[in-house]
């Protein structure tokens, strides 16, 4: 009887401890369970899709390199998930992997580089910094180091890349190329071109670490970023850079307060180069805001064109029509007009009275043939296309402004006014698309800034000349238009400006601005902008142009202050342009060019980028020396033998012959070698003496 009784509190002890266990083991089991899931949700939670900027498209420069005027150059940020690295493979790399890293960016020492690292790994940090701003050629060398090289998952690696906006020229055409910022404003191409230029953004898993920062949870995209297109301008560098210079030392030699210049082809309005520089607050010149596109002004006296081809147009007078200058002066109701001239000069032809800019001649034919119809001059003016926008693709395009008579403020001496260049605003861009259209034989186009975007290779679009006007006027005021400007260089106020190589047409203007209602207030208040615009060639017009100068402050006059601009970028395009100043009847007149002796692949490469027709004598040789004939240079061989004869070459060239000869050189003087002899009692010691 005991015996089952303790048989029976053995078995429901058995079955009360197997109980328990089971209890034990579902309650582990259910909280293992319950700890996964929270743990997969949290991991789930951590990672969401991100938008992933593309690299923006570049901007290029017309020149045969192309030369980038904006790039996006790829820059990078390299971290380190220390948690993901496993001991071992730390404690065995650490010393090489700092060794590494302070040798690629040479910012920090080995010992704090280890340091950093070991604290970081202690720390158990998961987005440690190891660099930022890292070049492409650093980041390749960085990979490569100890435990980075193991990837992602095994080496803790986490790499960012970032594009960063450059301008390889500096600030060169910087305010027409212009800039995004952080914001996304922005002026200039970067900002009329955003939407080819940014590209399509993709999409990428990032998982957050802390700190409200985020890793690519892979190195594939969702969906991969498709990169902007690139624009090719229209802008010359070379160019830009004569345009820069030449109006930056003008501005500083008179103190003026800003200027732009502009330079465009006549026949497809592309802009080859745009200059706007302005005085800061502390005196410095730079480029900081664009005034030939967005700053409108009274034009002054380049508007004179504009009054008397109206009047030519509607037969009111003719260029060799004789007008009175009086004594430089002539009253309109209680307003004095004065000329330039004091005193006048006399009873003049029309021509040289726009050639000389009398505003007395000028105001006169004007006023005495619209003052009884004044809507028939502005409709004359509006014909011409001065009263509209350009359109031009940048955005800020100043309005122009022409007075009407429904103006409150329209009198008596608004058209006397207005015929001289008063009473009305426009940009200098506005200007000279007038100009171009009268270079253009009547032909209004539109000033371009872009000529292709392209994919890649793969030309999306192309800019084709934009007609805004087919014919401002008659073939018969085109013609007179164009010898009214031609005499105001050749005759007139801007006779500076000669230049015996090729002609220039053009306008001189003064502007007074801020003037006040009487003389004595005009002398005191009265500022100034000077500006010349014209087109070269005269008589076979290829390029035209506008300098405007604001407030200079030692001269005031358009030929002296603008003009002076306008020539010496007129000079530098026709230097470089050897279309234009090798014309077919240039050719003829003169002989070819002189040369010197030297390297046949060398002249062979210059000869025909000049495209100057060459003959051989004495058949094929490696050096020769070159006779400039009427027609042609004749290729005659030249003997290098012994002691080679260097008479006529280059220094470049004859060092290269006689040093590899043995020969040591001693060199006096610049240019062509003249003359050629061997040192007393040393022959190989040959002295070169260059003229």
């Amino acid at each position: 009887m005991v015996n089952n009784r303790n048989i029976s509190g053995r078995i429901y002890l058995v079955y009360f401890a197997v109980l328990v266990f089971s209890c034990v083991l579902i309650w582990k089991i259910f909280t293992i369970q319950m700890t996964v899931n929270t743990e997969n949700n949290a991991y789930v939670s951590s990672v969401s899709k991100v938008e992933i900027n593309a690299s923006r498209g570049n901007i290029f420069a017309d020149d045969k390199e192309k030369s980038a005027l904006a790039i996006s150059v790829p820059i990078y940020e390299i971290r380190m998930d220390l948690v993901a690295v496993k001991e071992n493979l730390f404690s065995e790399n650490v010393d090489s992997l700092s060794f590494e890293l302070s040798r690629i960016f040479k910012d920090k020492t080995e010992g704090q580089y280890r340091t950093e690292l070991i604290d970081a790994k202690r720390n158990k940090r998961r987005y440690h910094l190891i660099q930022k701003n890292v070049s492409y050629h650093q980041m390749e060398r960085a990979l490569k180091a100890p435990i980075l090289r193991e990837g992602r998952f095994r080496g803790g690696r986490i790499l960012l890349k970032q594009n960063k906006r450059e301008k390889p020229f500096g600030m060169l055409a910087a305010r027409t190329v212009g800039y995004i910022n952080a914001q996304g404003n922005g002026v200039g191409l970067e900002d009329a071109y955003q939407t080819k230029l940014k590209g399509e953004q993709g999409l990428q898993f990032m998982k957050s670490v802390g700190g409200g920062n985020k890793i690519p949870l892979t190195d594939d995209y969702l969906v991969k970023p498709e990169n902007g297109k690139d624009i090719y301008t229209t802008i010359d560098v070379n160019l830009q850079d004569v345009a820069e210079k030449a109006l930056l030392a003008q501005l500083v030699s008179q103190n003026a307060q800003h200027g732009c210049a502009v330079l465009m082809e006549v026949k497809t309005g592309h802009v080859k180069a745009i200059a706007n520089i302005s005085k800061d607050r502390k005196g410095n010149y730079r480029e900081i805001y664009n005034h030939a596109i967005g700053s409108s002004s009274e034009p002054g006296s380049t508007f004179k064109l504009a009054s008397l081809m109206v009047a030519i147009e509607d037969g009111k007078v003719g260029i060799e029509d004789l007008v009175d200058t009086r004594d430089g002066t002539i009253k309109y109701y209680d307003r004095v007009m004065r000329d330039a001239h004091e005193g006048g000069d006399g009873v003049i032809p029309l021509w040289k009275a726009f050639a000389l800019s009398s505003n007395v001649a000028i105001s006169q034919v004007i006023n005495e043939n619209y003052k009884k119809s004044q809507s028939s001059f502005l409709q004359g003016i509006s014909r011409l296309g001065l009263g509209k926008q350009t359109g031009v693709e940048i955005l800020g395009e100043g309005k122009p402004y022409v007075k009407t008579t429904q103006d409150s403020t329209w009198s008596g001496i608004s058209i006397p006014w207005m015929s001289i260049g008063y009473e009305t605003r426009f940009t200098p861009l506005q200007i000279l698309t007038f100009y171009n259209a009268v270079a253009n034989n009547g032909v209004m186009v539109k000033p371009q800034f872009v000529k292709e975007i392209r994919d890649g290779s793969r030309i999306i679009h192309k800019s084709e000349p934009e007609v805004l006007n087919k014919s401002i006027c008659s073939e018969r005021t085109i013609k007179d238009a164009k010898y009214l400007l031609e005499k105001v260089v050749s005759e007139g106020t801007a006779s500076n400006l000669k230049n015996l190589d090729f002609k220039i047409a053009g306008k001189t203007g003064t502007t007074q601005v801020g003037y006040g209602k009487s003389d004595s207030e005009t002398r005191s208040r009265v500022r100034h902008q000077a500006s010349f615009c014209g087109y070269f060639p005269a008589d076979n017009p290829k390029y035209s142009c506008i300098v405007v100068v604001a407030a200079p402050t030692k001269s005031i006059y358009g030929n002296v202050v603008s003009g002076t601009v306008f020539k010496e970028i007129a000079e530098k395009v026709y230097a470089t342009d050897i279309e234009m100043a090798r014309s077919k009847e240039k050719l003829e007149q003169l002989n070819m060019p002189a040369s010197k002796n030297g390297n046949l692949d060398d002249l062979n490469f210059v000869f025909k980028s000049l495209s100057v027709p060459v003959a051989y004598q004495n058949g094929d040789s490696k050096w020769i020396s070159t006779v400039a004939q009427k027609d042609k240079v004749e290729l005659k061989k030249k003997s290098v033998e012994g002691v080679p004869n260097t008479v006529g070459m280059g220094m470049k060239d004859a060092l290269f012959l006689l040093e590899n000869r043995g020969f040591a050189v001693r060199v006096n003087g610049r240019g062509v070698v003249k003359s050629q002899t061997a040192l007393a009692g040393n022959k190989k010691v040959i002295i070169l003496n260059l003229g």
